[in-house]
């Protein structure tokens, strides 16, 4: 037995292109949004997933919204028996909005959510606040909140399936061969390049360098293509008071192209 709440609450505009788009849109008119119940697997976790429908032209954005955009944000703190979350991210899309790219979805998102709960034998009572924002010619944040009780009596989604077989693959599979990192001072800061030795992809190439559990705040720039080598490159600053080695093994890189995501931990390959 399910039950789910979903609601929207309509943030302040961020942005408008034109006059023409004083009158921001309603949110219940660009996007809906369910928690879709899934499944017990056999780790005894259960296999959710939060599912977005997108208006026409309108995007949301992926874990990092790339240069511009809003970050998505999840709360689950509120929920009983739930003993931890892990968020399976299928692939994005790159998108150029306001001169900018940006990283995410048109259409719809189903968004995989692993749960574990406290006691397997209880259902986990779901409540969730959900952050996120949309962009067409205007960009605004989106609120939303969810309650639903999860008990995995129900079976296999496939919906939830088809999003877990798009999640990232490995940048090996995209023909890594090699990958050097280095660091130059820049202002305020520093900059980090990191040097893919890997053959072309059709269409754009970019990629997302972030540094998870980090002091440092990352500014990702565009990526450069020379020959057989494609680089990307970030500014990275200290937040104000702290100071931290960066440790290269934790830097995670993802290519993103149209005909796929590419994941790679750390400034080195193993051979």
């Amino acid at each position: 037995m399910m039950k789910t709440i979903a609601s929207a609450l309509l943030g302040a505009s961020l942005w408008a292109s034109s006059a023409a788009h004083a009158q921001v849109p309603r949110p219940s008119d660009i996007v809906a949004a369910e928690i879709r119940p899934g499944w017990r697997t056999e780790q005894g976790t259960i296999m959710a997933a939060l599912h977005l429908r997108l208006a026409r032209d309108w995007i949301t954005y992926w874990r990092h919204p790339g240069e511009s955009g809003i970050a998505p944000r999840l709360d689950l703190s509120g929920s009983g028996n739930l003993a931890g979350a892990r968020l399976h991210w299928p692939a994005p899309r790159l998108f150029t909005k306001a001169g900018y790219l940006s990283i995410g979805y048109a259409d719809e998102l189903v968004l995989p959510l692993e749960l574990t709960p406290t006691q397997t034998d209880r259902p986990i009572d779901l409540r969730a606040a959900l952050n996120i924002g949309v962009c067409d010619d205007v960009c605004i944040p989106v609120d939303m909140e969810f309650a639903a009780t999860l008990d995995g009596r129900g079976a296999p989604d496939r919906t939830i399936r088809q999003s877990l077989e798009r999640r990232p693959s490995t940048a090996r599979a995209a023909g890594l061969s090699d990958l050097q990192c280095d660091f130059q001072p820049a202002r305020k800061g520093m900059q980090l390049s990191a040097h893919w030795t890997i053959p072309q992809q059709p269409g754009e190439e970019y990629i997302l360098l972030e540094i998870p559990g980090s002091s440092w705040r990352v500014q990702n720039l565009p990526s450069l293509r020379a020959g057989g080598q494609l680089t990307g490159q970030a500014i990275l600053r200290a937040r104000k008071g702290e100071t931290a080695a960066i440790d290269r093994s934790t830097i995670r890189m993802t290519l993103i192209t149209p005909d796929g995501t590419f994941e790679h931990q750390g400034c080195a390959v193993a051979r």
